[in-house]
């Protein structure tokens, strides 16, 4: 290899570190200038700004909705239960949605014209478990017919409906 051919080389490794070497201050410049445009445009700054204040809105909220809730106050919904007086029959319809929809949580008994209904549910989850459970009572006051009685489930409603007579003022 003559000293022409080393000479060569060598201006060919230079010339490519060289290359390499503006190209890499190129991108760099071109980072740098992009950066530093992006950090004076104010409308960048003033949607980060809105962002961050949107978040410790909500922190915010969080922290005012803990503070409001009572400990011992217990968390659960309300519980519906109706009494629906039809032409010759009451219905009773109670909402399953807080029971988990299951009507096996309810439990209807008629007795000396008092309908009582019961519901219960316990619910296991990693925080705890959830206990609801309640009971509501009506007094009817009609000549009910209780072998009639009916008890389904339509959706998330669990209806139990219970025939009567007619109480006539002659008799």
């Amino acid at each position: 290899m003559s000293n022409e051919e080393r000479k060569g080389g060598w201006l060919r490794v230079l010339g490519i570190i060289v290359v390499t070497f503006l190209v890499a201050f190129l991108a760099f410049f071109a980072a740098l200038e992009f950066s530093l445009h992006r950090m004076m445009d104010p409308v960048y700054h003033a949607k980060r700004i809105e962002k961050m204040m949107r978040q410790e809105q909500r922190k915010l909220e969080k922290f005012e909705d803990k503070m409001m809730e009572n400990p011992f106050e217990p968390k659960m919904q309300p519980m519906l239960v109706n009494l629906v007086k039809e032409n010759d029959e009451y219905k009773v319809i109670v909402d399953l949605r807080p029971l988990g929809g299951d009507d096996k949580n309810i439990k209807v008994n008629l007795e000396n014209n008092v309908i009582s209904v019961y519901g219960d549910m316990e619910k296991k989850e990693h925080r705890g478990e959830e206990i609801m459970s309640f009971a509501q009572s009506y007094y009817l006051d009609e000549n009910l017919i209780p072998d009639k009685m009916t008890k389904e489930k339509k959706g998330d409603k669990y209806i139990v409906t219970i025939p009567f007579n007619h109480i006539d003022d002659n008799d």
